[in-house]
């Protein structure tokens, strides 16, 4: 579908207000930012040192030291360094907001269909922030459509943005606003400040890693890893794959990924506000994969797991949970650790 035949069909079957109508153009660049976003081409470790530098981190210190976070943690109980970390990870602390006219960036993304509704959604979203009284010329942001400080997306704003004075939320003009109303996302997403986001863990011999990565959030005790954590209840992850770190993560972790869902986003999001707070970087092995995979050899390991009976439900260069689902049913047929993991290892073995 060409960008005008969705734009005329989308303001047909949708009430989207027919004074916005103008914004609604075709830009390229979030086409293309989508196609390379780094979470989705690097490795875990690749992506993490990019993210969680040491200036990012003198940053974040910096800024938990000379800033007073008492009216934010007042109204939501979230720790200040992972609200930092949020902002390092999304603008580096303001310094790069986007210029990305908000309602072509949603639009063009709509009409590529890859995530059609989603962004269809933010568009009714954007136009509701008008009619609550934001001037459409000041919403500027990301290729994603996302905007300030934070980088929230519309429907975000509507949901969750808070102001600090009487005035609407400015997550743009006052870091303030933004902070607090990342606050009160991660809060209504289940953080607190008492729960830590998790830890490494050391997978011990054995271990169903199929059943463990689908089991449901369980208490430290049925785990049975050997922890600092508090009391809770927690999942293990291995976003690496077998080769790369484990980690037993709770609620906390969890609402940092609603935010951008993303593995490689939340543990660097939550790395970062370990390091902010004083903690020492990780130690740990990783996989041999020496970069990610690039959009056209995604597209090539969905087509050949297809091809040999694992249906990816399309070849779209993404890792969703259709291509998780058919990789899992490969490596279980094949009689390999059972990871879920798409990385060059699994490439070579299937498309090299």
């Amino acid at each position: 579908m060409t960008f005008d035949a969705w734009k005329s069909d989308f303001l047909v079957r949708s009430e989207f207000p027919a004074a916005l109508a103008d914004l609604l153009t075709h830009i390229s660049a979030p086409e293309k930012a989508d196609a390379t976003q780094a979470e989705a081409r690097k490795t875990l470790k690749q992506y993490l040192d990019l993210t969680v530098s040491d200036t990012r981190i003198a940053k974040g210190q910096a800024l938990i030291a000379g800033m007073d976070f008492a009216p934010i943690t007042h109204r939501h109980d979230v720790d200040p360094a992972l609200l930092l970390a949020i902002w390092g990870m999304e603008t580096n602390f303001g310094a790069v907001l986007g210029d990305v006219p908000v309602f072509s960036a949603l639009a063009t993304l709509a009409a590529a269909g890859r995530r059609r509704a989603m962004f269809e959604d933010q568009l009714m979203a954007a136009a509701e922030m008008v009619a609550r009284g934001i001037d459409p010329n000041t919403m500027i942001g990301s290729w994603a459509g996302a905007m300030g400080h934070t980088q929230f997306m519309p429907r975000s704003w509507i949901r969750f943005a808070e102001s600090t004075g009487p005035d609407l939320p400015d997550l743009t003009g006052r870091p303030a606003d933004a902070l607090l109303s990342s606050a009160a996302y991660l809060s209504a997403h289940g953080a607190r400040s008492d729960q830590p986001w998790g830890t490494m863990v050391q997978l011990p011999d054995g271990l169903d890693l199929r059943a463990a990565r689908h089991a449901p959030a369980q208490s430290l005790g049925n785990w049975g890893f050997e922890t600092d954590l508090p009391d809770g209840m927690y999942r293990l992850i291995v976003p690496a794959g077998v080769g790369g770190p484990a980690f037993l993560v709770s609620a906390t972790y969890d609402a940092v990924l609603a935010y951008n869902h993303a593995d490689a986003y939340a543990l660097a999001v939550c790395h970062l506000a370990d390091r902010i707070n004083g903690a020492a970087a990780w130690n740990c092995g990783w996989p041999a994969d020496g970069r990610g995979l690039s959009l056209d050899e995604m597209k090539a390991l969905q087509a050949r797991l297809t091809e040999l009976g694992f249906d990816t439900q399309g070849a779209d260069g993404f890792t969703g949970p259709n291509t998780v689902k058919a990789i899992e049913a490969y490596q279980l047929a094949q009689g390999l650790p059972v990871d879920g993991f798409a990385g060059m290892a699994l490439y070579d073995r299937l498309c090299g």
